[in-house]
């Protein structure tokens, strides 16, 4: 599979008028839109707060830092094929601004994007502060079939064989910004303007003769947890485990910052927001990672005395959500990270598409992926438990007999102890039986 980045030039004209400092044309528009095209841009805004317009760069990848002392213009106008530095010269003044660039390699080459946009007063660069202090939080919808998928976005794989013409071309006909390229599995992450229905964007992606495969970016939930008060005691808590050679990553809901500095924590990385801090809002991903160091053992099995080292990824926002960018970049991560097992804890019964490449490259390189089979007590794996490329783990009870929430069927690759004890509370569920399939892997390589 192959994926292309948008070169071509569109010979437009560019309309505009100043007056008085602001930026004027009447326009029939009633909302503002953008498409960016390496160093060019497409612009319509109607009467629309400088801050609004700014939010559509940030929406597409870019970093805006903004002077919030600033006094700021509405915006109106029309903007074609217009160089990115010039238009943002128009919005901003008579502020200075500064423009930031980045080279993303891809399958055919180097492609230059803008990466930041400072705006501020003479001599105060410094002042310039994110235009929104808030976390990445994912901005999930349901479609008409319920399926979820993050708002205004688009995940495409062009055939072997296809052109930047090919890639262009779609584009044009969406409205669509190229915001992320995630290679491997070559596959193109498109911001679409609120416009334009994701559906239809799909369709008419599909339709395209060099388009592999189109669809949303979707968005799947956490796997949720049980827990209840218990006077039961397993292996207890070991946090002075030292680590053995074989690394794994646990995808889940982060890591509570006060376990990061331990001998068995080999790193952190949020793969829904890179640039923040990590952090863990339900606790669930520190729970799952401590099974997979083995410094917590399941009820039911040996006290553990050899560690595995574990990269806590976070792939779930704050409200329990993931997407496919977000674990296709998870994935990638680990796999630069030299992991040799990745474990996850969460599972969908609706189709995973893009993801089920990314796994596939994942396997293809030597890494075992250990999956949660599910809490449903259904004679069926959820996905990505029942990929091909993964091995689905449910979970079984103290006395060693198979749990009577677990999911079971010919999709199951074993069962483990899915019962663990944490802070006087007890948890159950294959999201445990998971990461302690991934221990037991991780030791006896």
């Amino acid at each position: 599979m192959h994926c292309f980045y948008p070169m071509d030039r569109y010979l437009l004209s560019m309309r505009l008028f100043i007056s008085m400092g602001i930026l004027l044309l009447p326009l029939v528009a009633s909302s503002s839109t953008l498409r960016l095209e390496g160093d060019r841009a497409w612009l319509v805004a109607d009467e629309a707060p400088l801050s609004k317009v700014l939010e559509l760069f940030a929406q597409r990848g870019v970093e805006v830092l903004i002077d919030p002392t600033l006094q700021l213009n509405r915006i109106s106008g029309e903007w074609e094929n217009t160089k990115v530095d010039r238009l943002i010269g128009q919005l901003v003044q008579p502020h200075n601004y500064l423009l930031e660039w980045k080279k993303t390699t891809g399958p055919l080459g180097d492609l230059y994007q803008i990466s930041a946009i400072r705006i501020f007063s003479d001599g105060n660069a410094a002042a310039a502060r994110p235009l929104s202090d808030k976390g990445r939080v994912l901005d999930v919808v349901e479609g008409a079939n319920g399926t979820h998928y993050l708002r205004a976005e688009l995940m495409v794989g062009f055939k072997e064989g296809s052109t930047i013409d090919d890639l262009t071309a779609l584009l044009a006909k969406i409205g669509g910004t190229v915001i992320e390229v995630i290679d491997p599995p070559g596959i193109y992450r498109i911001k679409l303007n609120e416009g334009m229905p994701v559906e239809k964007a799909v369709e008419i992606a599909r339709a395209h003769a060099w388009v592999e495969g189109a669809e949303p970016n979707l968005a799947f939930p956490n796997m949720g947890i049980q827990a209840s008060p218990t006077t039961a005691s397993g292996g207890g808590i070991n946090l002075h485990l030292q680590p053995g050679e074989t690394a794994v990553a646990v995808f889940d809901s982060g890591l509570d910052p006060k376990y990061a500095d331990l001998a068995f924590i080999r790193g952190a990385y949020n793969a829904i927001d890179p640039a923040a801090e990590m952090s863990d809002p339900t606790g669930h991903g520190t729970l799952v990672a401590l099974v997979a160091s083995g410094a917590i053992t399941p009820l039911g099995a040996t006290e553990s005395t050899q560690g595995v080292p574990v990269l806590a990824v976070r792939v779930f926002d704050e409200n329990g959500f993931t997407s496919a960018d977000t674990i296709m970049r998870a994935i990638d991560y680990a796999l630069n990270s030299d992991v040799e097992i990745i474990n996850l804890s969460f599972g969908t019964y609706d189709e995973i598409g893009f993801i089920d490449d990314a796994l596939n490259y994942a396997a293809q390189q030597g890494v075992a992926i250990v999956v949660a089979a599910g809490n449903d007590d259904v004679e069926i794996s959820m996905n990505p438990a029942a990929s091909p490329f993964t091995l689905s783990i449910g979970a079984k009870n103290q006395d060693g007999s198979i749990a009577d929430y677990s999911n079971t069927g010919d999709t199951i690759t074993g069962y483990e102890y899915g019962s663990v004890v944490f802070e006087g509370k007890k948890y159950d569920g294959t999201s445990f039986a998971s990461p302690y399939w991934t221990y037991n892997l991780a030791t006896e390589k």
